[in-house]
């Protein structure tokens, strides 16, 4: 599992529709997991994920910085 963080994905189906979804972004083996926040009068209430096949999407991710801080 590798956690690619947040971004979206476009989904190329078979029958030649695209698909594009943001949200938390995972590969999982053959998988691409998108988990989407769920907000009912503006405040996250739930979540839904949606697995593809990674061989059909193209993946655009936003660049997160993270801090790492050392405990001594």
């Amino acid at each position: 599992m590798k956690d690619i963080g947040s971004g979206q994905i476009l989904f190329y189906a078979p029958d030649g529709t695209k698909v594009q979804i943001k949200g938390e972004i995972t590969i999982r083996q053959d998988r691409v997991v998108v988990t989407e926040i769920i907000y009912f009068n503006g405040r996250p209430n739930g979540a839904r994920e949606i697995n593809f096949p990674l061989a059909n999407c193209v993946i655009y991710w936003e660049a997160e910085v993270y801090e790492h801080i050392g405990f001594e």
